[in-house]
């Protein structure tokens, strides 16, 4: 009897390595490398495109992240969102990480004035220049050098060299402090969140 008892726990601790096995099998992803960086995609079979999309980027847009750290990220997301199409971007350089459609307007972070779209567009422009090593703007309402990185944007927008895409995530499942509260735990990057409509 207790060596059925003991081959019984043996097959169930075989059958739930198998699985993990399997699973980690599944969340295979795709390497692929450009001259701005590389880029790894998760693609599950049944994985539904929307122009629906959460981007994880880290607060510091200076910041550039490890393949290695990528992976711990990569392990912990497609863990939270295991049916979605997921890539990781690890680039050479900062890019600008937008809201898409929500996005309508921009304010100034010394007076609190709304800047003009074209203006903004015009800073921008200029800053990518540089690959926005230099993101100083001139605001028109203060006259005051700002960064484009600290204006107000009425929704979540960043800088960053290292992004996340997730594409259409279920958004009571990510919309919660514990998932940044966890990626920032396992990784001690500190992140943030945008959510992106196409």
């Amino acid at each position: 009897m207790l060596i059925m008892k003991k081959s019984f726990i043996f097959l169930l601790i075989l059958q739930i390595i198998s699985a993990c096995s399997a699973s980690k099998e599944k969340r295979q992803m795709e390497r692929t490398s450009k001259e701005v960086g590389v880029k790894f995609t998760y693609k599950p079979e049944n994985s539904v495109f929307s122009g629906f999309q959460l981007k994880v980027i880290p607060v510091d847009y200076r910041l550039e992240l490890t393949e290695a750290q990528n992976q711990v990220i990569a392990d912990l997301i497609t863990e939270a969102f295991p049916e979605n199409e997921i890539t990781f971007d690890l680039k050479n350089k900062i890019e600008f990480v937008d809201s898409g459609v929500d996005l309508e307007t921009i304010s100034c972070s010394n007076c609190g004035s709304v800047i003009e779209t074209e203006l903004w567009q015009d800073g921008m422009t200029k800053a990518h220049e540089t690959d926005f090593a230099d993101m100083g703007f001139i605001a028109p309402c203060c006259k005051k050098e700002v960064s484009l990185n600290n204006l107000k944007y009425d929704t979540e927008t960043g800088f960053s060299k290292y992004q996340v895409t997730i594409i259409n995530p279920d958004f009571d499942k990510a919309n919660h402090e514990e998932f940044v509260t966890l990626l920032e735990k396992q990784t001690g990057i500190k992140m943030k969140l945008i959510w992106a409509k196409y």
